[in-house]
């Protein structure tokens, strides 16, 4: 019994100790996974503060790059600004009347050194001078006496393009109106496409000059995105000519004389008055075969049927409508509307295209630039030297194919 007793209280030692063995064991397991779990924990916990602090610092970096270009650009700006000022500040020393003086003297020393981009630059800076003080007679003169002296076709096409805006708003004060608008087109070709200030110009001006000539200029001109908001008066100015109301065109005169002022074309818009009353006119003669003075002094808003008189009177004269007036009975009878095709109207349309296509040809071939001689002469020493080397080249590659043969 006692040995039963003492065998049975060993194996529960046994049991009982290899129990607590196990337990151990699984409690440093259990301590071991806590341990990892905790430094993975510690480890990633690190790594993400070390990829925020990267990051923060390259955002600031990026943020310090921007704030850095910024003031770098704001800089550049402010340089250019002021560099602009100054060009546009001795730009415009250049309109005072005391300048003429330098820029004759400037514009003989370049004549005399047959300086063709200098006497360009010279002549337009004159030019610009005489029509910002009206002197439009000198600046004339001017352009006769300086045409056997200036190189045709201009060197500079930028040049060229202003020189043809000049001419263009002399003649159109002058009243040579087709000239001036041929002027006009020409610096439209010539000048470049970026320079949209310089663009929306000429269109203005040359928009006038056609509704000076009685013309429509075609509603494509106005479309452009570049200009739209610019040339909407003159669109205006246009619709008024081309239905020839003159309640319209005193609207649009009076809504937007300031802009005409700035563009420094309110004098000649106020020409087009004349214009819109012919167009008017020519209207009501194509409806009405008779009518009375007194009904077309009311359709014009004319003040006084004498005024009205006078105007058709002008009108039959210079060809504008085809009519005759029975002033006994104060009435206005138009002709028969005959065939546009048994006038001469079509062939002075064929004259005007052809007119145009010879300019264009006779202005392509002066604009052809051609070699010096001295120029050709190194061209040709160069393809003779290259000529020579070829053939010791061939001589020397039949003389191998000879030893090889051998």
């Amino acid at each position: 019994v006692s040995t039963q007793s003492t065998w049975g209280h060993l194996l529960s030692v046994y049991f009982f100790s290899f129990k607590m063995v196990g337990t151990n064991v699984r409690n440093k397991k259990r301590e071991q996974l806590e341990k990892e779990q905790k430094d993975r924990k510690e480890k990633l916990e690190k790594e993400r503060q070390e990829k925020e602090r990267k990051e923060k610092e390259k955002r600031d970096q990026e943020e310090e790059a921007r704030r850095l270009k910024e003031i770098e650009t704001k800089e550049k700006e402010r340089i250019r600004k002021e560099m602009n000022e100054k060009k546009l500040k001795e730009y415009n020393a250049l309109l005072d009347p005391n300048a003429r003086v330098k820029l004759l003297g400037l514009l003989r020393k370049a004549t005399l050194c047959h300086d063709d981009l200098a006497q360009e630059i010279l002549l337009n800076h004159l030019l610009r001078n005489y029509i910002h003080h009206k002197l439009y007679q000198e600046a004339d003169l001017l352009v006769t006496n300086t045409k056997d002296t200036i190189s045709q076709p201009f060197r500079s096409n930028n040049q060229m393009a202003r020189y043809y805006y000049y001419l263009g708003t002399i003649k159109m004060v002058q009243l040579h109106y087709n000239e001036a608008h041929d002027y006009f087109q020409q610096a439209l070709r010539k000048v470049h496409d970026k320079a949209i200030g310089f663009r929306t110009i000429l269109t203005k001006m040359s928009v006038v000059v056609l509704l000076l000539l009685g013309e429509i200029p075609p509603r494509s001109t106005f479309r452009q995105p570049e200009w739209r908001s610019a040339l909407f008066p003159y669109l205006q100015l246009a619709s008024a000519v081309r239905f020839g109301q003159l309640n319209l065109f005193s609207k649009v005169l009076t809504e937007f004389g300031d802009v005409f002022k700035q563009d420094d074309t309110y004098s000649l818009v106020q020409r087009i008055r004349q214009n819109v009353i012919k167009t008017g006119l020519r209207r009501i003669t194509h409806a009405y075969t008779k009518i009375t003075i007194a009904d077309i002094c009311v359709k014009l808003e004319l003040d006084f049927p004498e005024d009205a008189e006078y105007i058709v009177a002008k009108a039959i004269r210079d060809g504008v409508i085809d009519a005759t007036i029975d002033h006994e009975s104060g009435v206005v009878i138009s002709t028969e509307i005959a065939d546009v095709y048994s006038t001469p109207e079509p062939a002075a349309a064929f004259h005007r295209r052809i007119q145009h296509l010879t300019e264009t040809h006779n202005q392509a071939i002066m604009a052809m630039r051609y070699m010096q001689e001295d120029e050709l002469e190194s061209k040709d020493e160069l393809e003779r030297e290259k000529r020579q080397e070829e053939e010791k080249a061939l001589e020397k590659a039949l003389e191998e194919d000879d030893d090889v043969d051998m």
